[in-house]
């Protein structure tokens, strides 16, 4: 997935599903009347809650960031909701 499909689909509102090394996690985008904000997590663990696309690529997990996890991906390991 590039950078710019990734924008797209927070801007849709989508939810992405993945999985990467063996461990599944999630990007959800949860709009609000006070603070919009897209959450990403591994499945039941820590979540990271940022305020912009921008943001969200940089966050790391296992010294990998988001964009470099989607980036190495093949299509069959990202589930778009």
């Amino acid at each position: 997935m590039t950078k710019e499909q990734l924008f797209s689909y927070i801007e849709e509102g989508r939810e992405i599903d993945f999985e990467y090394n063996d461990k599944k996690y999630s990007i959800t985008y949860s709009p609000s009347w006070e603070n919009d904000y897209i959450s990403f997590c591994e499945y039941y663990q820590d979540t990271s809650d940022v305020k912009t696309p921008e943001e969200l690529i940089g966050v790391e997990r296992d010294g990998v960031t988001v964009l470099q996890m989607l980036e190495e991906l093949p299509d069959n390991k990202i589930w778009i909701r």
